[in-house]
């Protein structure tokens, strides 16, 4: 698990636009396969699960907790998380509304392990 708080990259600014590189090619090393969006509902489950093949990359959009190898993690809007292949992780508990982006990194139909 690489967990990278948005305070971590800076803004720059442009003409008419600010950006900033939310992940760039030292941070992942990796071919992504696609990206989901997902919508976490107040009082539902995720079971902690592992992935065998695939990683995960989690970008927050709203704050959003984690349960990832027996650790809560707070992930702040534009906060990322990695979460490689074995990292136990789900919310056994979602205590808000919340969204992210996933991005599926040798991504493998059925590569879901519920623990």
């Amino acid at each position: 698990m690489k967990h990278i708080g948005s305070s971590q990259k800076k803004w720059t600014t442009g003409r008419g636009y600010s950006k900033r590189v939310v992940l760039g090619r030292e941070d992942i090393g990796l071919k992504v396969d696609l990206v989901q969006e997902v919508v976490f509902r107040k009082g539902d489950k995720v079971p902690l699960h592992h992935h065998e093949v695939q990683t995960e990359i989690f970008y927050a959009i709203t704050e959003t907790l984690f349960e990832i190898n027996g650790e809560d993690v707070l992930m702040r809007p534009g906060d990322v998380l990695f979460c490689e292949p074995g990292d136990v992780h789900g919310n056994p508990t979602v205590p808000e509304d919340s969204k992210i982006l996933v991005l599926k990194v040798d991504y493998k139909e059925d590569d879901m392990v519920w623990d």
